[in-house]
């Protein structure tokens, strides 16, 4: 009998870009994860997740197909297909899991998060405690649905000008302050971007600190995917291929204290130049500073004798008494 496993399913989606779910399915042998318009409009961001309707209770088997029907309200444009998942690699994912840096005991991954990109692009992620791994990337094709041929739960998103009111009308709260200003002067990222995002190289994190003990790095990527090395994963820190980070934390122990980093955000156009210009080939240090004082933290990618300062990232310092 196949294993079976735990696990649910949600749907992300840019902050810019909003995409109204339409149908969709994650399907395994003898059951299938269902999606439909009740998910509503979807931009919590890349990678990250919206909503679930936990099914965790009935084990199911390791889904071997994803089907996808969603409207991108940017675009006004439909887009639908069916794809055939990597079993073998799903399967892997769920056995080997990794270990909860909170229980210190074997976890597993638990949610499959399908991602809706502009221009059709689609990425599955598995996710898990501090842990996401990209499991397929995925296009789908334009397709046309009508009002008449449109199930009745979906009728409102072919109402007049309902993509104009979701992405305009503020009343509607579709973008936060921050996004919506950004798009006001930037425009809208790119679409090219989600693909750029994949990208990966190889590199890990060092961190310098003139007094103390590092404990922990934990980072997310551009790409959806995230990690959080700790005890033999921490020791080992082995080069990996990995996409550009967005995010990263850490903490150390300095005798009585626990300090902690947060880059909060790096700048995206800062990161982005500097691995490329290290490039593909080379492995890469992202290097964590902290002075003896604990007071001060600085930033740098480093190959070789190369070493680039990251001086644009939002950073935040704390301590607390143990």
């Amino acid at each position: 009998m196949p294993e079976t496993y735990s696990w649910t399913g949600t749907v992300s989606a840019p902050q810019e870009y909003p995409m109204e779910v339409y149908r969709g399915a994650i399907i395994a042998e003898g059951f299938t994860y269902g999606f439909d318009a009740i998910w509503g409009t979807q931009n919590t961001g890349w990678g990250s997740q919206g909503g679930t309707m936990t099914t965790a209770i009935e084990k199911k088997g390791v889904p071997y197909q994803l089907e996808f029907t969603w409207y991108s309200l940017v675009e006004r444009t439909f887009y639908s297909g069916h794809w055939v998942l990597d079993k073998d690699a799903i399967k892997r994912l769920l056995d080997e899991g990794f270990i909860d840096q909170d229980t210190h005991k074997k976890d597993t991954y638990s949610t499959f998060v399908v991602g809706l990109a502009p221009q059709g692009r689609v990425v599955l992620w598995l996710s898990g405690a501090g842990h996401q791994k990209e499991v397929g990337a995925f296009q789908a094709h334009a397709t046309t649905i009508t009002k008449q041929s449109a199930y009745s739960n979906a009728q409102y998103m072919f109402k007049d000008g309902y993509a104009e009111r979701m992405l305009n009308d503020p009343s509607y709260k579709t973008f936060s302050p921050q996004i919506r200003q950004k798009i006001l002067t930037q425009g809208y990222p790119a679409p090219e971007i989600y693909g750029v995002y994949r990208e990966k190289y190889s590199w890990r994190p060092v961190v310098v600190l003139e007094k103390g003990e590092w404990l922990d790095f934990g980072f997310s990527a551009y790409n959806g995917e995230q990690e959080n090395l700790f005890a033999k994963d921490l020791q080992d820190n082995h080069y990996a291929k990995r996409a550009i980070p967005k995010f990263c934390g850490l903490y150390w122990r300095n005798g009585n204290g626990r300090y902690g980093v947060w880059i909060d955000a790096f700048d995206e156009e800062e990161i982005f130049e500097a691995f490329q210009k290290l490039g593909k080939q080379k492995d890469i240090d992202l290097v964590v500073k902290v002075d003896a004082q604990n007071t001060r933290v600085s930033l740098a990618l480093r190959s070789g004798a190369q070493e680039l300062p990251i001086g644009k990232a939002n950073v935040r310092l704390s301590r607390r008494i143990e």
